[in-house]
């Protein structure tokens, strides 16, 4: 299977889990239905970070299902377009929009986040949770977000750096990659980790074999565990200038 191929039929999985939207979703108000590990605190604190004014318009780079997204553009009172690589979480995203009252308007698309077809600074903001680790080009990404942002938008973005034995597709230089924008800020959120490890372990604990999802979060769990002292789990912030 390609890789986009392998996210839809992950998103299937997920979406079909009452396990795993526990797991994930703890906290949180239902209809967000996250697939990261950004608490709801978290979200709170990126929503302060985004700026996003109301009426604007928010740029969510690998949206997945949408809900993260769509609860921040709501909450500011402004609207969305979402972006993922998966046919199945776009689907999903476009059908939800009835959960968010205050949202203006939503519209999500199938695109590489590096090349979102998106014309030039036409986001007021941008937001990119737990997805720049998952990119083959992090760097293409973080420059389609300058791109794409308006002069003096902000974005926030939600990831890890690794050290050490860590898996090598997360990022060693996170402030590295956005050199393209000005008023870099790196957020340690230690909290999100110890998040993170709590829900491997309960997902390795419940891994009976009966729940696809919960197995897929399990594995995942058996292989990233034994590196969590070189995770460094941060937020990023930064200005177009």
């Amino acid at each position: 299977m390609t890789g986009v191929q392998i996210y839809d039929e992950g998103y299937r999985r997920w979406r079909a889990s009452t396990k795993h939207c526990a797991l994930f979703g703890a906290d949180m108000p239902a209809e967000i239905q996250p697939f990261s590990f950004v608490p709801f605190d978290g979200m709170e604190f990126v929503s302060s970070l985004l700026e996003l004014p109301a009426g604007g318009t928010l740029v969510d780079f690998g949206c997945g299902r949408g809900g993260p997204g769509m609860w921040l553009a709501a909450r500011a009172g402004a609207s969305v377009i979402g972006v993922d690589s998966s046919r199945v979480a776009i689907d999903d995203a476009n059908a939800r929009q009835h959960d968010f009252p205050g949202l203006v308007s939503g519209k999500f698309v199938v695109a590489d986040v590096a090349d979102t077809g998106l014309p030039d600074h036409s986001a007021d903001a941008v937001v990119s949770i737990d997805v720049l680790q998952l990119v083959p080009d992090p760097a293409a990404m973080t420059r389609e977000i300058a791109r794409v942002l308006k002069p003096g938008g902000r974005v926030v973005v939600t990831t890890w750096e690794a050290s050490g034995a860590m898996d090598k597709r997360f990022p060693r230089d996170v402030r590295g990659l956005f050199d393209g924008l000005s008023d870099v800020e790196m957020h340690d959120r230690p909290g999100w980790l110890s998040r993170q490890i709590a829900i491997y372990e309960q997902a390795i604990e419940g891994d009976d074999g009966s729940d696809a999802a919960i197995a897929d979060l399990a594995a995942e769990a058996r292989k990233q565990l034994p590196y969590r002292d070189d995770m460094r789990r941060v937020a990023v912030s930064a200005v177009r200038l």
